[in-house]
């Protein structure tokens, strides 16, 4: 019996042990969170930026963007989703639905105004700088 209530102290010792730092691990990473809400916000003047550096992602097609407009209705950092229509060399216009990543690259998928594609068109692209919002 003296046994018995030794071994279940140990177990008693070992549990609270384990609990002790599984919620130290939930805590928070303050350096982490510091990083995180200081973001910059996105600003659609910067996002336009990044998407004119991207080439026509078109089958057949070629050349830089030449001209991209971005909206987006959220006011967060990112500012995600965002819609932009980007203008090519060649007609049609590309609409894009774009998502950007917390550490500042892109990544769209849309298809050509008025001309549905069997497939999606993708623009990706690193990195947006921060704005004045979007």
């Amino acid at each position: 019996m003296r046994f018995g209530g030794l071994l279940v102290g140990l177990v008693l010792v070992a549990g609270i042990a384990g609990t002790a730092v599984a919620l130290h691990s939930r805590e928070e990473n303050a350096q982490f969170v510091s990083q995180q809400q200081a973001l910059a916000p996105v600003g659609a003047a910067q996002l336009e930026s990044l998407i004119l550096t991207t080439s026509d992602p078109r089958p057949g097609y070629a050349g830089r963007a030449r001209a991209a407009r971005c909206f987006s209705s959220v006011h967060t950092a990112l500012g995600d989703p965002w819609a932009c229509v980007v203008s090519y060399p060649r007609s049609p216009r590309v609409r894009y639905r774009v998502t950007v990543h917390s550490d500042r690259s892109i990544y769209g998928s849309g298809e050509p105004e008025g001309h549905p594609l069997n497939g999606v068109l993708t623009v990706r692209g690193c990195c947006v700088a921060g704005g004045t919002g979007p």
